[in-house]
């Protein structure tokens, strides 16, 4: 080889330099991917055909969701319990009740009364190939069930016309029900085991024939569809005005169900006020009842003393006197009235766990406090009504209802004692003026009480009957507490795009399948290397070689292959040597990988064949005393060589085999020693690299893996260039880092890589698309294992 100038020399040592300090910051090769991507294009096109024929299916089968609304005022109460006090408890007790009313309009009980006023037992429906369309109200015939057996909900019967008289009602059968057909005439009831129809003609019958299907809907089922499919939202923060929506396939029927959901809950809301009204006059009756009778009774007791006496009234003189007493007889009727009422709500809290309906301000009862209570557990009550016992909040309200309820107890009997003040107040007061007239004749005195007596229970009488008629006036002018703003209408379609959306959405679908696939196969699952890049970023060392794959059946190609692309790669190989070892011949190197197979000793063949076409002396070693694959591939003898001369029993000249074929000499590796370690690590083995570069310009050594034995650690510090050979698709790549970070932990100096078996075809990259093989210490037959 001609000596370059000392300029040119120093120029390439540079060169070399920085192929040496050689690194890549980047974790992600986006190259790679695209390459990946672009070797694959054709699963894009394919994944294309089939999102869009999926898409297109998809569409043949959309029906509209429609959205229909309605915006309902709710108030609070206006029969004294929902009255806004002027304190923070009833703000906060009212909201409370907004929101309850709010949840009973989504409750399930609620709801399930709503439903049974639609009457819907079953869905008639055409069907076509990819969708049903529900005929609500335009089917051609009714169905009236008298009897539905509970197995036949869900179940897809099909109704077809036969004449103007007659039709024929088919099931297909499945695992449990056998197939059948029945004739029927309209208007005549249909009997079979899982149910008893009557079919009816509507206005949309058509003649002669007609065929559609229909399904029977259980009240579980549509009471579960609407609760499903219901929100409520508040309009504006502050507004007790809330939207109610509805979400669905049959636009009418939610119509429908919204008309009735408001109706009902007017209905109901009107029915609670109707009732505190209507106890408050069979409260009144009663206590109307019993007061007809004491009138009567003392009605009676006074006119007999008039008739026996012949005294009708009292002197002129008392007649002031006589307006106090009716006046103080008119409180005291007040007083008792209020006692009563308060006592007859004490005992219903007793008796009863339900609402209190009962309105103490219709008895002038004045007590925020008691309306503030009353309001707070009627609101406890509802929503207990709405949980279940599984709920974490039921037993939470059950303990705040029995708080409520002692708080109630407590207030009541407060309010009783100062009821039972006030009486006793007045009491006093009418006695005082009641003995100013003692000093009066007896039998006017004796007429006084009689009269006295049957005012008061006068008095009573007609403030009792005024309160019924105040309180019937009430319940006839009572009217729901909410109101309906907007009608239940129908705003729009949720899904009027999803037939133009659905393909944007198949398509992203169909291409992000094949490329995730692709990153995973390619890149995440893939444990070998796949790349010259790959190999330069997980060693950090310079690449100084890139061999071709050879499909040749010849282990020393360029002998036999001079002028072809894979030789040049070991040509380009050999040019570099001198650089990296940083001499002139003689150059010692020694060839190993992480794990077999990596093509070590087919790399050291073909560069003892490249030098030997340059005609320089070279000798390539088999120092794999472990598997001495050269000497096997080129079938020299294996009964003496480098192992019989480490332990003295041949000289060198023994050894050393001369081939005229490949014009390079060999060394085998003799003998396998039962301790190869050992012997590598004794003097002889120095002694014989330097005698060898005393007769060689080069000297070849092909070693153990030194990823799994430790021997070409030793031999690496005996020789001047250590090629470590990194195969394309087969070398691991955890392996490999790992087998160099020890290499420049030993301080192990001038190593290069050469990069085996690249694919022309897949570029100088060597990315071929195809899984690689296991790795060797994964097998069975590992290094330590004999084949």
């Amino acid at each position: 080889m001609a000596i370059k100038n000392k300029t040119e020399k120093n120029t390439e040592e540079q060169s070399i330099e920085q192929l040496f300090n050689q690194t890549s910051s980047n974790s992600f090769d986006i190259v790679t991917l695209i390459i990946s991507i672009a070797k694959y294009w054709y699963w894009f096109v394919i994944a294309g055909f089939i999102a869009l024929g999926l898409a297109y299916v998809k569409n043949k089968s959309w029906t509209p969701t429609y959205i229909t609304t309605t915006t309902v005022l709710i108030e609070t109460s206006k029969n004294g319990l929902g009255t806004n006090f002027a304190n923070n408890s009833m703000v906060s007790a009212n909201n409370k009740t907004f929101n309850n009313q709010m949840l009973m309009y989504q409750s399930y009980d609620f709801i399930s009364r709503v439903v049974d006023s639609m009457k819907i037992t079953n869905e008639i429906y055409i069907k076509h190939k990819f969708k049903n369309t529900v005929l609500y109200k335009n089917a051609p015939v009714a169905i009236n069930t008298d009897y539905i057996a509970s197995n036949a909900y869900g179940l897809e019967f099909k109704i077809k016309g036969i004449d103007e008289e007659n039709y024929e009602v088919s099931f297909m059968g499945n695992d449990y029900i056998q197939p059948f057909a029945l004739n029927g005439k309209y208007d005549e009831e249909i009997q079979h085991a899982l149910f008893y129809a009557t079919i009816s003609k509507t206005n949309f019958f058509v003649y002669p024939t007609y065929e559609y299907h229909f399904r029977f809907i259980s009240k579980n089922q549509l009471v579960n569809l609407y609760r499903g499919s219901m929100s409520s939202k508040i309009i504006m923060e502050g507004a007790s005005v809330i939207e109610i929506a509805v979400v669905g396939k049959v636009a009418e029927r939610d119509l429908d169900f919204l008309n009735i959901l408001n109706n009902k809950f007017f209905e109901e809301n009107l029915e609670r006020k109707n009732t505190t009204a209507e106890q408050s006059i069979d409260f009144l009756a009663e206590q109307i009842s019993i007061m007809q009778d004491s009138i009567d009774s003392s009605g009676s007791a006074l006119n007999s003393f008039q008739a026996s006496t012949g005294l009708y009234s009292t002197q002129d003189e008392s007649t002031s006197k006589n307006k106090s007493l009716q006046d103080l007889a008119n409180q005291i009727s007040q007083l008792e009235l209020r006692r009563k009422h308060l006592s007859s709500l004490s005992k219903s809290l007793d008796t009863s766990d339900g609402e209190i309906t009962a309105d103490p301000t219709a008895f002038n009862v004045s007590s925020p406090p008691l309306v503030a209570f009353i309001t707070e557990y009627n609101m406890l009550v509802r929503e207990m009504n709405l949980l279940g016992e599984s709920n974490p909040r039921y037993s939470k309200n059950k303990t705040r209802i029995a708080e409520v309820k002692g708080n109630i107890k407590n207030l009541l009997r407060t309010l009783e004692s100062t009821i039972d003040l006030e009486a006793k107040d007045v009491n006093g007061r009418y006695n005082k003026v009641y003995a100013e007239l003692k000093n009066r004749p007896k039998q006017e005195r004796e007429l006084m009480t009689r009269e006295k007596k049957y005012q008061i229970n006068e008095t009573y009488h007609n403030y009792l009957l005024q309160k019924r008629t105040e309180s019937q006036i009430q319940k006839a002018s009572n009217t729901a507490d909410n109101l309906v703003i907007d009608n239940p209408r129908l705003i729009g379609v949720t899904n009027a795009g999803d037939r133009q959306s659905v393909y944007v959405f198949y398509l992203l679908i169909g291409f992000l399948i094949p490329l995730v696939y692709i990153i995973c196969k390619e890149l995440l699952f893939k444990y070998s290397v796949q790349s010259r890049e790959e190999v330069e970023k997980i060693t950090q060392l310079p690449i100084i070689g890139t061999i071709e794959k050879s499909k040749k059946k010849e282990e020393i190609v360029v002998k036999h292959f001079p002028r072809s692309s894979f030789t040049e790669g070991f040509r380009n190989l050999r040019s570099r040597m001198e650089y990296i070892a940083q001499k002139e011949k003689p150059i010692s190197m020694l060839l190993t990988s992480t794990e077999p197979q990596d093509g070590k000793t087919f790399i050291a063949l073909n560069m003892a064949s490249i030098y030997e076409i340059s005609n320089a002396r070279t000798v390539v070693v088999d120092f794999d005393l472990r598997r001495p694959a050269l000497s096997r591939s080129l079938g020299v003898d294996k009964n003496k060589g480098v192992s019989n001369y480490l332990i003295g029993q041949v000289d060198l000249d023994d050894i050393i085999v001369h081939s005229e074929e490949y014009n390079f000499d060999i060394l085998p590796a003799g003998v396998i020693p039962p301790n190869p370690s050992e012997l590598v690590r004794t003097d002889k083995t120095k002694e014989l690299i330097n005698t060898l570069l005393e007769r060689y310009d080069y000297v070849i050594l092909d070693c153990s893996p030194v990823g799994l034995v430790s021997d070409a650690h030793y031999l690496a510090k005996l020789v001047d260039v250590l090629l470590f050979v990194v195969r394309n698709q087969k070398t691991n790549r955890n392996f490999l880092k790992y087998t160099i970070k020890e290499l420049k932990e030993d301080n192990v100096e001038n190593i290069a890589v050469v990069y085996n078996d690249v694919n022309i075809k897949d570029g100088y990259y060597g990315m071929k698309r195809y899984y690689g093989k296991s790795s060797y210490y994964l097998k069975h037959n590992s290094y330590y294992h004999e084949e």
